[in-house]
């Protein structure tokens, strides 16, 4: 189950199946020009050279995930054991086990998340791989920041029982919603809108996420689809970076009061402060009680030195907070903050940064938007099913990035060794050496090659399947093996 090079130069090919049989029919496919999750072209560009890892929040669990990483990786596996220990219900027996009542809800699901996100990463880096910048959305924060050695894993997984349990503390009569328009038109609309919405995440120039209660979601959610608008429903009953959690902020940061954050030794891009983009779309601003204050004035550095392992000193956030609500920002205490009135590197990873990833809008297409003006071109989400890939591609888009790679460590319904093995091959096809890559099993001195004869003339290079002359059809990819 190893991603296998075709040949070396500017252009490769890597396949990963369950089996050998399932190599071999990855590489007919391949042959036969016929697409298939089990291979991956690509020209060795160069365009992995520079790679972030995106974190992403609430919504990629399903059913199974995670259930064959810790037999497959050793690695991953002790880093579930370790937090077993550390969040309350446990990792490793959920995993396994069928999902109860309230499988989707805060307090169940967003810790399992940022397991499986934490041991994927921590895979990753024992094969020699190394993130040039990390960024989060929502929840996915807590995991960047533990990555970037902000957190040590204890204190990461205390965030994260806290602020999950909490939010499950509010949830019920709430709702989340994905709307495919820039966010000042879903400003707009909000405000028009009945009841209690409002916007929660800027995830790309022409998709924003809205929140609130569940009626008035809907009404949105209804509203917009009878007139051609995509809009999908988030499995989630809680309104997170909303007012509904006012409440529980004073609590979140008193329980977080003795994380003592360090200095960050990977680039950490925040999602919570993070520099508005210039707007892009047509039409008037937003109205009154709108998230659009100005960015960073002149001389100003609002993004990433990729020199420097230090996050970016993040933009002032001058503007009101949501389209509801008056009276003093509660996510905001009386913690210092630098002259420029923008929060100083110490408070990254703070209690009140905390409350202010809980409440405030989530900047993630401003990050990615940061990200792509200094050069990155890779973009690999880790967690258990791609949410953030369509945003991240719909920004680098905009942004004029040209042949970007945006890959997943996990899809659902696929066991996480083939998941991981392709990414893996999506990494190497475009230029990204892989020193620790992982071994066939039973076939310890030749970790990457099929169990075939070697080409003539080429010693250590497979033969690879002649492409028929009249191409048969081809059996469908396993379910085990399936890749929406």
């Amino acid at each position: 189950m190893s991603p296998i090079p075709a040949c070396p130069g500017p252009e490769r090919l890597a396949v990963a199946a369950a089996d050998v049989p399932g190599l071999v029919e990855g590489l007919r496919c391949f042959a036969d020009g016929l697409p298939s999750p089990r291979w991956t072209a690509g020209r060795a560009d160069g365009a992995a050279g520079r790679t972030a890892w995106c974190f992403g929040g609430h919504g990629g669990q399903w059913t199974g995930m995670g259930r064959a990483l810790p037999g497959w990786s050793p690695v991953a596996a002790e880093v579930l054991a370790e937090l077993d220990g550390l969040l309350p219900g446990g990792v490793t027996g959920p995993l396994a086990s069928p999902p109860g009542a309230g499988a989707d809800g805060p307090g169940t699901a967003q810790p399992l998340i940022f397991a499986l996100q934490v041991a994927t990463a921590r895979w990753l880096l024992s094969l020699g791989l190394r993130p040039d910048a990390v960024v989060g959305h929502s929840l996915g924060e807590v995991a960047a920041a533990h990555v970037a050695g902000v957190l040590t894993l204890p204190e990461a997984a205390r965030v994260v029982a806290t602020r999950s349990r909490l939010l499950a503390r509010v949830s019920g009569g709430g709702a989340m919603a994905t709307i495919g328009l820039d966010r000042r038109t879903v400003e707009r609309r909000c405000a028009g809108t009945p009841g209690t919405v409002v916007v929660a995440a800027h995830s790309a120039p022409r998709e924003t996420v809205v929140t609130g209660a569940s009626d008035a979601v809907g009404a949105l959610v209804g509203a917009l689809e009878t007139e051609g608008v995509r809009c999908r429903t988030i499995r989630i009953d809680a309104a997170s970076h909303s007012p509904y959690v006012d409440g529980v902020l004073p609590e979140l940061r008193a329980e977080l009061a003795e994380l003592s954050p360090a200095a960050p030794r990977v680039p950490w891009v925040s999602t919570v402060d993070a520099p508005r983009a210039p707007t892009t779309d047509a039409g008037p601003g937003p109205g009154p009680g709108t998230d659009s204050g100005p960015g960073p004035g002149p001389g100003t550095d609002s993004g990433l030195d990729p020199n420097s392992g230090a996050t970016p000193v993040p933009a002032a956030d001058t503007g009101p907070k949501s389209a509801v609500g008056t009276g003093p920002d509660p996510t905001t205490s009386a913690a210092p903050e630098s002259d420029a009135g923008t929060p100083g590197p110490s408070a990254l990873g703070s209690a009140d940064y905390w409350a202010r990833n809980l409440r405030r809008p989530v900047r993630f297409t401003e990050a990615v938007s940061a990200l792509a003006d200094r050069g990155f071109r890779a973009f690999v989400e880790i967690g258990p099913h791609p949410v953030l890939a369509r945003p991240i591609r719909d920004t680098l888009r905009a942004e004029g990035v040209a042949a970007p790679l945006v890959a997943a460590s996990g899809h659902r319904g696929t066991p996480e060794p083939v998941s991981l093995l392709r990414l893996l091959g999506a990494l190497y096809c475009r230029g990204l050496d892989l020193p620790g890559l992982p071994r066939l099993p039973g076939r310890p001195d030749r970790p990457d090659r099929l169990d075939q004869p070697d080409r003539p003339g080429h010693p250590g290079r497979p033969r690879l399947p002649r492409r028929p002359h009249h191409p048969t059809p081809h059996p469908p990819v396993p379910p085990q093996e399936r890749q929406p």
